[in-house]
């Protein structure tokens, strides 16, 4: 499946949040709307300055998880007619940035899921 990224902004607690168009057509004049939100969240011991790491080390964290762990949110809307493509794609990356922009800016969103993601491969 192509992507094509529509976005990229750098949110308030510095990671980089990617908007990417995944639409695919399905019929002659109709398509599935696709919005995919990633964002890469580089594992480094600045991360968690301001986040306790209780019970577990920077290493152990690193070793199960490597250099980085990735964020997704995807949001798609089926048999969208040509003519109404453009408009529910930025529908959908407006409803994405209101209702999710705030938490992912949060300073501590990025280094409590790399927490969250270590606890649940263990």
């Amino acid at each position: 499946m192509t992507a094509t990224i529509i976005e990229e902004t750098r949110l308030e607690n510095g990671q980089t949040l990617v908007l990417f168009d995944q639409s695919r057509k399905i019929s002659a004049d109709a398509w599935v709307v696709i919005m995919r939100a990633s964002m890469e969240i580089k594992v480094t011991p600045d991360l968690f300055t301001h986040e306790p790491l209780a019970g577990v080390t920077y290493e152990q964290i690193r070793q199960t998880l490597g250099e980085k762990v990735v964020y997704e949110y995807r949001l798609e809307r089926n048999f969208i007619m040509d003519h109404e493509k453009v408009a529910v794609l930025e529908a959908l990356k407006d409803t994405f940035m209101k209702n999710m922009g705030r938490y992912i800016s949060n300073p501590r969103f990025a280094p409590r899921l790399v927490l969250k993601e270590y606890k649940n491969r263990q």
